[in-house]
C-alpha cells in the first residue's frame, strides 16, 4: 500500500483518506491474478458514473455544439433510446464489440454511453485512418455493426460492404431524442471484463487496440480524483461551480475520452463540440461566446492558439484551467501558455500516460508548472512507479533508465495479440512504458521514447533536449529532431523547424544557438526550415518517422 500511495501514506490528510472510514478507503484484493491495492468503495461498471452523474445533475447543461444542447437527463433518454435500437434492430449482445468512427459530436458521446448500455465493448476508432488502416482494425475488432458519421462510413461500405452501419443523421438525433426513453436491464459485465478498446496511435507499424476493463476507465476517474483532493490537502467548503468544457482532441484519443467525457461527467460538467477540423480563431471565439472555463488541448493546438495574432482581441477572461495532452512541452512553451492565458495560469495541468498505461502515471500543474519546465510531475497516487536499466534491474534515485508502471488500472493486453502483450507486459503485470526517463526528488522526467534515442558516436542524444533549446529561439514556432544515417558517426542529428513569418534566422545562427547551451555532438549538423506545419497524428504527436522519410525522397 506504501508503494502504491506514497503521498497520502506520508501526511495526515491522506492517511484519513486512505485509511478504515476514510472517503478513499485503500484495501487489498485480487487483480487479474495479482495482489494489489485498490478503492474499496467504486463503481463496478461505467455505465454507473453517467447513471450516477445523471441522478445527482439531472437538469444541468451535458453536451452542446454551435446549435443544439442536451441535459443529463436528456442524455441519458437518448442513450436508452440508441441502446434499444443496437439490441433490437443490430442484435447487440453483452460483449460484443460496437465500432465508432466519426469526427468530434455530440452522437459520438450518445453512442460511446449507449454502446456500454447495450452492455457492448467500445471500439474507438481513428477518424483520421485511410482506407488500409480502417480495414485492419475491423478485422481486428470484428465489430458487430459500426456507428459513425457519412464520410468514415462511406470507408467502411468500401473495406466491409457487408458490416452493419448506423449512421449519425439528423434523423437519427431527432429519434433518440424525440421521447423519453428509460435504460433496460443487461447482465452486469464483471469489473475486469474488457469495455473499451483504444487503438495505439501508430506512429510506427500498423496500430494495435488496447482493451481496457470497466476497472481501468473507472481507476482513471477516481484515481485523478484522488490525487485531486489529495493535493488540495483537505475537502472544499463548497462544491465548484460546474466547469464549462471545451473538447478539442479527437474523442477517440485517450486525453479527450478520458480527461473529458469521463472526469468531467462524473462532476456534472457541459462538454462543448465544435465539430470540423481545428481552427485557432474559432476556438478563440468558442472560449468567449461559451465563457469556457477549461480548455481541453492536445499536441500543437494550444501553443498555437497563444501564438494567433488575433488572440488579444478575445475576452478569454473566463478560462480557468487548461489541460494539455499528447506530447511533452518544452520550457519556451510553457512559458508561452501562462502568458497567454493568465487566469488559467494557476489551472494549467499536463499528465503522463500512454494508452496501455490507462491511469495517469505523473502530473503537474499549478506552480509546479512553471517551477519544474523540464518535469512530468509529481507521481500520481494509485500507480507503482519503477526505472529500470535493459536487464530488468531497478535504478535508484536519479539514474536514468526504462520506465516501467503497475497498478489494477493498466490494460488487459493487446486485442488478440497475446505476442505483443507479453513484449511489454511482464510478471507481476508490470508494464513497460516504452520511455526513458528517471525520478528526481518524487518528480518524473520522461526524456524521450526508447525508439526516438539518437546515437552519435555511441553517445544517446534525446530529441526532447535539443528540441527545448530550439524552441527557446524567438523566431521558432515548433520544431522536431529525429536521428538520421551517418557513415562516421553512425547517427547525426537532422532538426526541422517550423519559423515564425518573416522570420531571419539560417542554419547556422540555429547551430549557434544550440552551442550555446548542448555539447557538440547534440548540436544539429542537418536541418530543414519549413514553412509549413510540422506532420502529427491525431493524438498529437509529431511523426519524426514521415519527416525524416520525406527529407530523404528530397534529397536521394
Amino acid at each position: 500500500m506504501r508503494r502504491t500511495f506514497p503521498n497520502a501514506s506520508g501526511s495526515g490528510f491522506g492517511r484519513s483518506l486512505i485509511g478504515p472510514g476514510g472517503a478513499y478507503r485503500v484495501v487489498e484484493e485480487d487483480v487479474l491474478g495479482e495482489r494489489m491495492a485498490v478503492f474499496e468503495q467504486r463503481a463496478t461498471s461505467i455505465l454507473q458514473l453517467l447513471t450516477d452523474a445523471t441522478a445527482a445533475y439531472p437538469d444541468r447543461e451535458y453536451l452542446a455544439d454551435d446549435e443544439r444542447g442536451l441535459t443529463y437527463r436528456e442524455h441519458l433518454s437518448a442513450v436508452a433510446s440508441l441502446a434499444r435500437l443496437l439490441r433490437d434492430e443490430y442484435g447487440v449482445a453483452p460483449g460484443d464489440r460496437v465500432a465508432l468512427l466519426a469526427a468530434n459530436s455530440m452522437e459520438w458521446v450518445i453512442g460511446f454511453w449507449a454502446v456500454l448500455a447495450a452492455g457492448g465493448v467500445v471500439a474507438a476508432m481513428n477518424g483520421y485512418w485511410s482506407e488500409p488502416e480502417v480495414d485492419a482494425a475491423l478485422s481486428l475488432a470484428a465489430p458487430r455493426v459500426v456507428l459513425g458519421d457519412a464520410r468514415r462510413l462511406d470507408v467502411v461500405a468500401r473495406v466491409a460492404p457487408d458490416l452493419p452501419r448506423v449512421e449519425f443523421t439528423p434523423g437519427l438525433y431527432a429519434r433518440i431524442t424525440g421521447s423519453s426513453a428509460d435504460l433496460s436491464e443487461t447482465p452486469p459485465a464483471a469489473e475486469d471484463d474488457a469495455a473499451l478498446l483504444i487503438f495505439t496511435s501508430g506512429t510506427t507499424g500498423r496500430p494495435k487496440a488496447v482493451a481496457h476493463s470497466h476497472r481501468a476507465v473507472i481507476g482513471f476517474v477516481a484515481c485523478n480524483r484522488f490525487n485531486t483532493l489529495l493535493r488540495a490537502g483537505a475537502p472544499p467548503t463548497a462544491p465548484p461551480p460546474p466547469a464549462r468544457v471545451l473538447v478539442s482532441p479527437p474523442l477517440f484519443h485517450l486525453s479527450a475520452l478520458y480527461g473529458a467525457v469521463l472526469m468531467f461527467t462524473v462532476s456534472g460538467g457541459l462538454l462543448i463540440m465544435r465539430p470540423g477540423r481545428f481552427d485557432e480563431e474559432r476556438t478563440l471565439r468558442a472560449i468567449e461566446s461559451e465563457r469556457v472555463t477549461v480548455w481541453l488541448s492536445v499536441g500543437s493546438a494550444a501553443p498555437r492558439v497563444a501564438a494567433h495574432p488575433a488572440r488579444g482581441s478575445y475576452d478569454l477572461s473566463s478560462l480557468a484551467g487548461v489541460v494539455v495532452g499528447g506530447a511533452p512541452m518544452s520550457p519556451a512553451v510553457r512559458r508561452l501558455l501562462c502568458e497567454a492565458f493568465p487566469t488559467a495560469a494557476a489551472g494549467f495541468r499536463m499528465g503522463y500516460t500512454s494508452s496501455e498505461g490507462g491511469s495517469i502515471v505523473a502530473s503537474i500543474g499549478g506552480a509546479d508548472f512553471a517551477a519544474f519546465p523540464e518535469s512530468t510531475g509529481p507521481l500520481q497516487d494509485g500507480v507503482q512507479v519503477a526505472v529500470r536499466d535493459a536487464e530488468g534491474r531497478d535504478l535508484p534515485s536519479g539514474a536514468e533508465g526504462f520506465i516501467h508502471v503497475r497498478s489494477p488500472y493498466v490494460m488487459l493486453g493487446y486485442w488478440n495479440d497475446p505476442a505483443a502483450t507479453a513484449e511489454v507486459l511482464g510478471p507481476g503485470r508490470w508494464l513497460a512504458m516504452g520511455d526513458v526517463g528517471r525520478i528526481e526528488d518524487g518528480l518524473l522526467h520522461v526524456d524521450s521514447r526508447a525508439r526516438e534515442l539518437i546515437f552519435v558516436s555511441a553517445e544517446n542524444v534525446h530529441p526532447s533536449e535539443v528540441e527545448y533549446r530550439l524552441e527557446a529561439h524567438p523566431d521558432v514556432v515548433e520544431c522536431a529532431v529525429a536521428g538520421i544515417d551517418d557513415p562516421v558517426t553512425g547517427q547525426a542529428v537532422k532538426a526541422f523547424v517550423v519559423l515564425r513569418g518573416g522570420a531571419s534566422a539560417g542554419e547556422q545562427e540555429l547551430a549557434a544557438w544550440c552551442r550555446t547551451a548542448l555539447a557538440p555532438y547534440k548540436v544539429p549538423s542537418a536541418w530543414q526550415l519549413r514553412e509549413r506545419p510540422l506532420p502529427r497524428n491525431a493524438a498529437g504527436k509529431v511523426l519524426r518517422a514521415s519527416l525524416v522519410t520525406e527529407s530523404v525522397s528530397m534529397n536521394p
